[in-house]
């Protein structure tokens, strides 16, 4: 079954939103089938850096609990 887990950072810190990433599929051992992702930035906002998303498609067992990962 294919599940997925998004993770959420800031365009001026991608380095901790790919660690952050690559860190869990390490911990987890993910089976990652795909990664996307997608930047919103908004003109004259007040942190000046608009948001960074990552979506993770990973597999594992039907049975396995999403929560847990």
């Amino acid at each position: 079954m294919i599940f997925v887990k998004t993770f959420k950072g800031y365009e001026d810190k991608v380095q901790d939103l790919d660690r952050t990433v690559n860190e869990w599929i390490a911990q987890h051992k993910a089976a990652v089938r795909d990664v996307k992702t997608a930047l919103s930035h908004e003109n004259n906002s007040r942190a000046g850096s608009g948001d960074l998303v990552y979506t993770v498609l990973y597999e594992a067992d039907a049975s396995h609990d999403a929560g847990e990962f």
